[in-house]
């Protein structure tokens, strides 16, 4: 009984400890999961992107394992196409390279691991950098004529700034879509390098971009009469400009005519094609003067903007006053200077199928010789085709009708022409060659801007005598007495004040480069 109580003393303490042991161990395991996961925190810090969308690319990326021992086993940066941008492994923390690309998808994996607990975990976000707003339209702008460029985007921008040598300042609209620049102090004919520096309507700063602004050419302009002397009473001055005036500019207020005397004339102006202005004296230039055409550059700009980088004068004179008149129906040309006829000439003008045109006119172009052609539309060995070469002393007054010299026939005093007013000449004329130099007088003693009237019935007024030694003898006695400056027949002068038709006058300086032969 003595071994039996001794061995049962010896054991209970065995008891005792199994009972620890297992004691233990119950509260121990809910006491391990406790500490590691309550005390002992474990898992990955990552920014607080996930799902946003206009992020600023310059925002730092910073990716942590938390918890005691932890580790990020792998970090991985791309973009949306799946190209990795950064990556990191057996980290605590990773700071992953920034700023990023603008408006793209970005997505971060990251894993963490504890290897004393066997712990492993991962985690993914996603966003989206802000988008650069684009800017509609090429980057090569021209200066407006008010002097800005306006920048179009398709989004609102934020603050902006335009630094360049070129003076300038930006100006936003209301909704921010729409950006004005607005220059100053700036050369023609010049191209500026402008640095835009700009953010978001977030204000995020973008990245900055360029733009060349070119300035519009400085405006030119040429005028028909410049050097220009003797010119008659009715030819109108046509300024031409090197490109289209702005809408809107007045030009009588900014080109003024005057005599040298000061003397403002009068007229009307009126447009000749998209850069052309045409002014026309009424009731005419004074005779024997100098005229001035002055231009003012400050207040004329073209429609880009261009201006006249000086002031324009241009000078031309008048001769005395002189007129010519044709007769239809007596086939009779009159040239009348101050109110008498100096002289008259036997024509043929167009025959009745092409008869000369009647009206007012002036002589618009002269060619000492001019070769003529038929129509473009005939062509050679075609019936009514026809090239005369050298025709002499050609001055037209109105589209292709013009007064010229006539070798190929002598028939003058009747109709013989397509229209044009045929004279007698001396030049090329081997068949008749005594024939007066009518064409040769009249083309020396006359000029641009001369005057015409076309009359297809003469009108009631005292007969005159004059001539050309060509007709009978009392034309003969006008002719020589006008020869010697004593000419004793004049014409009414309220018929030699004609008032021009503006409708009828040619607007071109130029002459058709092919008339037909008269």
């Amino acid at each position: 009984m003595k071994t039996n109580a001794y061995q049962l003393g010896a054991v209970k303490p065995l008891y005792r400890w199994i009972l620890l042991g297992v004691a233990a161990i119950a509260i121990g395991l809910p006491l391990n999961d406790y500490v590691h996961r309550q005390i002992l925190p474990f898992g990955i810090d990552m920014p607080s992107l996930d799902g946003k969308e206009m992020v600023d690319p310059r925002t730092p990326l910073e990716v942590k394992a938390t918890g005691f021992n932890a580790k990020l086993a792998k970090v991985e940066l791309q973009d949306e196409s799946g190209k990795v941008l950064a990556e990191a492994t057996d980290q605590n923390s990773v700071t992953l390279s920034s700023p990023l690309a603008f408006g793209t998808r970005h997505k971060i994996t990251a894993t963490v691991v504890r290897p004393w607990f066997g712990q492993s975990e991962s985690r993914e976000i996603a966003f989206t950098t802000v988008t650069v707003p684009k800017l509609e339209g090429s980057s090569l702008r021209m200066l407006s004529p008010d002097s800005t460029v306006t920048l179009n985007f398709d989004q609102p921008v934020g603050d902006i700034q335009a630094k360049s040598d070129l003076h300038i300042k930006a100006e936003k609209d209301a909704n921010g879509k729409a950006i004005k620049l607005t220059a100053s102090d700036y050369a023609q004919d010049h191209t500026y390098p402008v640095q835009v520096e700009w953010q978001t309507s977030t204000g995020v700063p973008l990245p900055p971009f360029q733009l060349d602004v070119t300035t519009a050419p400085p405006l030119n302009l040429e005028t028909n009469v410049k050097g220009q002397s003797n010119l008659g009473l009715a030819l109108p001055v046509i300024v031409n400009f090197s490109e289209p005036l702005a809408e809107g500019t007045n030009v009588s207020q900014n080109i003024k005519l005057k005599t040298d005397a000061g003397q403002e004339i009068t007229g009307k102006w009126e447009r000749q094609g998209k850069k052309g202005f045409r002014f026309t004296p009424q009731p005419g230039w004074p005779a024997s003067s100098t005229i001035e055409v002055s231009v003012n550059q400050q207040n004329l700009r073209s429609a880009r903007g261009g201006t006249l980088e000086n002031p324009i004068v241009d000078r031309f004179t008048t001769g005395t006053d002189r007129k010519i008149f044709v007769y239809l129906d007596r086939q009779r040309v009159e040239a009348v200077e101050n109110g008498e006829v100096v002289r008259a000439f036997r024509v043929s003008t167009g025959k009745p199928k092409t008869p000369t045109v009647t009206g007012n006119f002036y002589i618009y172009d002269r060619y000492r010789h001019k070769t003529m052609r038929s129509d473009p539309g005939v062509h050679p060995g075609q019936r009514g085709y026809y090239q005369v070469d050298d025709v002499p002393y050609t001055q037209f007054f109105h589209k292709d009708y013009a007064f010229h010299g006539a070798f190929w026939h002598n028939g003058f005093g009747h109709t013989a022409s397509h229209g044009c007013v045929n004279m007698a000449t001396k030049d090329k004329n081997r068949r008749w060659p005594n024939s007066p130099e009518d064409a040769g007088w009249l083309f020396k003693w006359a000029s641009l801007g001369v005057p015409v009237t076309v009359y297809g019935k003469s009108p009631s007024f005292p007969k005159v005598e004059a001539g050309n030694g060509t007709t009978d003898e009392g034309e003969k006695k006008a002719s020589d007495s006008s020869q010697n400056g004593h000419n004793q027949t004049s014409v009414n002068k309220s018929d030699t004040n004609v008032q021009f038709d503006p409708a009828l006058q040619k607007t071109s300086a130029i002459a058709p480069p092919n008339p037909p032969v008269q």
